[in-house]
């Protein structure tokens, strides 16, 4: 059943760095007309780190674009991506108030320039702004996606995160669909709202399948690779995985991904075993993986990460790999496939276990790999999601 759905994300929209919102609105936009709303930067206090972000807006729209509601088709996955304009702050009522009054007005600017009629809303943004702009907005369903503890996120300012709870509780009880990326978050919604759904971080069902593309950095190379793909911020254990590097000197580790240099990396880049290639775009990262002799997911033990789910989880098993992690609840139902540690030492043993034995290449074990990769792909998810529309959208 085609509708037009207005998704607020809180992630940009980039070309070829896809993260898990990206992969779901690309399919979504395969059966409904998806208008993707990029962050907008009214989440948190911004600093001296976003300004390039910033500047980058403001130069978009002296490039020719006056309309203060910035609108891109990206006629490859065909999301209409909108940018609407706001105070970037959320700390100071009457500035909330000027946000909401300049997002609604963006949101009936979208409505009229597409001929939007009822549409679903679906946010991963449980803020004040959104719910307060939404708000007599025409819809025919209201789905919340809640994808970690919101206002726990390590970036969320101590001072907003009873105002982000009373916001998130809002979506939680009146949406009409809730869905969830983690286990520990669909059991805690349930309890608000009865039509609460699993839908887990996944991977394309051709991931696997692109050409592969010899990387020079690491043709170089001798001996085992241990690689993580993802950020290097508040959800890695740095120190963690310094201690990895300097007890095994002899394995190189390569971390594909963004380096958020509010975090100190405790003398991470200055490793001869480590490679910081930065951001590998998603297309390119199976040609990275053919090198990984095992994927790492190196991520912090705390009560924010024990309700995420690992988005590399997918990915990793598609492409085969053995895996060690640190322990979070969400992987307990995947230890077949990955081997948890609770201390580094424990995962430098597991690693030279998997290296020692050529779990890589048993044939065995890569047959398990992919079979728990089929159960999370993104078309599997999306089968899920779209019975969870039909049948909100039939009552």
């Amino acid at each position: 059943m085609a509708s037009d759905i207005i998704f607020f994300s809180g992630i940009e929209w980039h070309g070829q760095n896809r993260m898990p919102c990206h992969h779901l609105v690309e399919r979504l936009s395969k059966t409904h007309r998806v208008f993707y709303i990029n962050n907008f930067g009214a989440l948190r206090d911004l600093d001296h780190h976003d300004l390039s972000r910033c500047l980058s807006k403001v130069f978009g729209l002296f490039r020719g674009r006056s309309n203060p509601h910035l609108q891109v088709d990206d006629e490859q996955s065909g999301v209409t991506v909108c940018q609407p304009w706001v105070i970037p702050t959320p700390r100071l009522s009457f500035i909330q108030a000027a946000n909401v009054a300049l997002l609604r007005r963006s949101l009936r600017a979208l409505y009229r320039e597409h001929s939007i009629q009822a549409p679903i809303i679906w946010t991963r943004l449980p803020t004040p702004i959104v719910w307060e702009a939404i708000q007599g907005m025409e819809r025919r369903l209201l789905v919340y996606q809640s994808i970690d503890k919101f206002p726990e996120h390590p970036r969320i300012a101590q001072s907003l995160r009873a105002r982000y709870s009373k916001s998130e509780r809002k979506f939680n009880e009146n949406a009409d669909v809730v869905f969830t990326s983690a286990r520990g978050l669909c059991a805690e919604k349930v309890a608000f709202n009865h039509n609460t759904h699993f839908i887990p971080n996944g991977v394309g069902e051709t991931f696997a399948d692109s050409p592969l593309v010899q990387i020079p950095t690491m043709e170089a190379l001798s001996g085992p690779v241990v690689g993580f793909a993802g950020a290097l911020g508040t959800a890695t254990d740095i120190e963690w995985i310094v201690r990895l590097a300097t007890g095994m000197p002899d394995v190189t580790f390569v971390f594909l991904g963004t380096i958020d240099r509010t975090e100190p990396l405790l003398g991470l880049e200055s490793l001869g075993n480590v490679i910081l290639p930065g951001l590998v775009p998603h297309h390119a990262l199976i040609s990275w993986f053919q090198y990984f002799d095992v994927g790492l997911m190196p991520y912090k033990i705390n009560t924010f990460q024990d309700y995420t789910f690992p988005s590399k989880l997918a990915e990793y098993l598609m492409a085969g790999l053995p895996i060690v992690a640190t322990r979070l609840p969400e992987l307990e139902h995947y230890q077949k496939v990955v081997n948890i540690a609770d201390q580094p030492e424990g995962m430098m043993a597991d690693i030279r276990t998997l290296l020692e034995s050529g779990a890589r290449s048993n044939p065995e074990l890569l047959k398990q790999r992919k079979a728990v990769a089929a159960t999370l792909t993104w078309e599997a998810q999306i089968v899920k999601i779209e019975d969870a529309l039909e049948e909100a959208l039939i009552k």
